[in-house]
C-alpha cells in the first residue's frame, strides 16, 4: 500500500494522462482516416477533372489559365502531368513528383515541400500540386501537449486542495498528541476536509476543557487534603500531652469524618462519565415521585435543625427509565445544598413536572443567591460562591458536581438560575434515554421559558 497520498495523486494523474493521450491519439486517427482524407481526396479529384477538362475544352491557354488560378488561390504550384510524368504544358519531365508504384494518390509532407498527387481513374494524367512550407502549421501535437497540460494541472489542484490541507491536519493532530493542547487547525473551508477540521477543532476544544479541568480538580483536591490531614498530625500530637484527651480526639474524629466524606463524594463523582457520557449500568423504571418523596425525608435533619419546611408540588405519575441510585443521588445533592444555603426558617419549594417526553424537578430556596457571572460555575467540582462563610465544613463544593454528572448521564439537562430572592435548580431528565441533541434542544426551550418567566 502506498503511504504517501500525493504519490497517489500523481500515479492517478500519470495513469489519467496515458488513457486520455491514447483515447485522443485513436480519436484523431479515426478522424483523420474517416473524415478529413476522404474530403480532401474528393477535392483533388475535382480539380484533376477540372484541370483535365479545361485542356480538353479549351486546349493548353484554358489548362494554362485555371493552373494560374489555383496558383493564386492555394499558393504553390499546379501541374497536369501525362501517365509519363510529363508536364502536358511543357513537356518538362516531373516523374519525380509522382508517388511510388502502385500507389494512385497521396499527401503529404516531403523535405519542407507538402505534395498533393492524384491520379485520374483511366490512368492517363496526374494532378500534382507542391507549395512550400513556410511555417509549421497547428498539428494535433498542441492538443495532447494542452491534455498533457490539464492533467498535470488537475494533479496539482489535487495536490494543493486535498493533500497539503491533510498534511496540515495530521501535523495538528501529532502536535496536539504530544502535549500541545492549544493547537487548531481553524480551517474556513464548508466541504467534508473543512468539517473534518472543525470536528476535530471542537474535540480539542472538549478534550482540553476536561484536562484544565481534571488539573484543577487534582490541585483542588490536595489542597482540601492538607488541611484535614495538618490538624489530624496536630491533634494526634495534642492528645498525647493534653490534659482533656476526649476533647482532643473529638478533634481527629471530626477530621477524620471530613476526610471520609471527602473520599465519599469523590468516589461519587468517579461513578458517572465525565460529560454525560454512556454509562453501562442497568437502566430500570423509576418513580420520580416517590423517590423525591424518600429525598425530602432523608433531609429531614437537616431541615428540622435549621427550622425549613420542603413544600412539594406537582406530579409525575409515568415511570421513567434511568439509574435510581444516580437520580436520587443528584436530587439529595440538590435538596442539601437548598437547605445550606436558606435562611433560618424558610420554605424550600420542590415541584415536579412531567410532559410527554421530559420530567423536570425544579428546587427554590429563598437564601441569597448566586451572582450572575458565577451561576454556570456552581456545578464545577470544589466550587463554593464564598469559601470563607462556608456555613458547613462539610461543604466541599461537590454535591452540584455530582448532581450535574449524574443527570447528564441520563442525556437530562440541569440548570440554576437566581428567583430573586434564592436560587433555583432545575433537574430534567428524558423519560426514556435519548440523544444528547434532544438534551440541546430542550435547554433552548428552558431558556425561552425563564426569559417569559421573568
Amino acid at each position: 500500500m502506498m503511504r504517501s497520498l500525493s504519490t497517489a495523486v500523481s500515479i492517478g494523474c500519470l495513469f489519467v494522462l496515458v488513457i486520455c493521450l491514447m483515447l485522443a491519439h485513436g480519436f484523431f486517427d479515426k478522424m483523420d482516416r474517416v473524415s478529413i482524407q476522404p474530403v480532401f481526396q474528393t477535392m483533388d479529384r475535382i480539380e484533376l477533372q477540372d484541370a483535365r477538362s479545361a485542356l480538353e475544352n479549351g486546349g493548353l491557354p484554358a489548362l494554362r489559365t485555371y493552373l494560374a488560378r489555383l496558383d493564386a488561390d492555394f499558393g504553390g504550384e499546379h501541374f497536369l502531368l501525362d501517365r509519363s510524368g510529363r508536364d502536358v504544358e511543357n513537356g518538362v519531365n516531373h516523374f519525380d513528383l509522382l508517388p511510388p508504384t502502385p500507389l494512385t494518390h497521396a499527401r503529404g509532407e516531403h523535405h519542407g515541400v507538402f505534395d498533393i498527387e492524384q491520379q485520374s481513374d483511366d490512368g492517363a494524367y496526374w494532378f500534382i500540386a507542391t507549395k512550400p512550407i513556410q511555417s509549421r502549421p497547428v498539428s494535433f501535437l498542441s492538443f495532447y501537449l494542452l491534455i498533457i497540460g490539464i492533467v498535470l494541472s488537475l494533479g496539482a489542484l489535487c495536490t494543493g486542495y486535498i493533500v497539503l490541507p491533510l498534511r496540515r491536519t495530521a501535523a495538528v493532530v501529532g502536535s496536539f498528541g504530544v502535549g500541545n493542547m492549544g493547537v487548531r487547525i481553524r480551517a474556513k473551508r464548508k466541504d467534508e476536509i473543512g468539517i473534518l477540521a472543525r470536528s476535530y477543532d471542537s474535540m480539542a476544544d472538549r478534550i482540553e476543557g476536561a484536562f484544565k479541568r481534571e488539573r484543577q480538580l487534582l490541585q483542588d483536591l490536595s489542597h482540601e487534603l492538607r488541611a484535614p490531614l495538618a490538624r489530624l498530625s496536630f491533634s494526634t500530637n495534642l492528645a498525647r500531652t493534653a490534659e482533656d484527651q476526649q476533647a482532643a480526639l473529638d478533634e481527629v474524629k471530626r477530621d477524620l469524618d471530613r476526610l471520609g466524606f471527602l473520599v465519599s463524594e469523590l468516589t461519587a463523582l468517579s461513578i458517572s462519565p465525565l460529560g454525560g457520557g454512556e454509562d453501562d449500568r442497568r437502566n430500570t423504571l423509576t418513580d420520580l415521585e416517590t423517590m423525591v418523596a424518600e429525598s425530602v425525608h432523608d433531609c429531614r435533619l437537616e431541615s428540622t435543625a435549621k427550622q425549613c419546611s420542603i413544600v412539594c408540588t406537582g406530579s409525575a405519575p409515568e415511570l421513567i427509565l434511568g439509574r435510581p441510585e444516580d437520580l436520587k443521588r443528584a436530587i439529595d445533592n440538590v435538596l442539601r445544598n437548598a437547605v445550606r444555603y436558606s435562611p433560618q426558617g424558610a420554605t424550600i419549594e420542590v415541584v415536579l413536572k412531567q410532559s410527554a417526553e421530559w420530567s423536570t424537578i425544579s428546587v427554590r430556596d429563598f437564601g441569597p443567591g448566586v451572582p450572575k457571572d458565577l451561576l454556570d460555575r456552581i456545578f464545577d467540582p470544589f466550587f463554593q460562591v464564598d469559601p470563607a462563610r462556608s456555613p458547613s465544613q462539610t461543604n466541599l463544593g461537590l454535591g452540584l458536581c455530582i448532581a450535574r454528572r449524574a443527570i447528564e448521564s441520563h442525556h437530562g439537562v440541569i440548570s440554576a438560575m437566581n428567583a430573586s430572592p434564592g436560587l433555583r435548580i432545575s433537574l430534567a431528565v428524558p423519560n426514556q434515554l435519548r440523544s444528547v441533541s434532544d438534551a440541546g434542544t430542550y435547554v433552548k426551550e428552558r431558556e425561552v421559558e425563564a426569559s417569559v418567566d421573568r
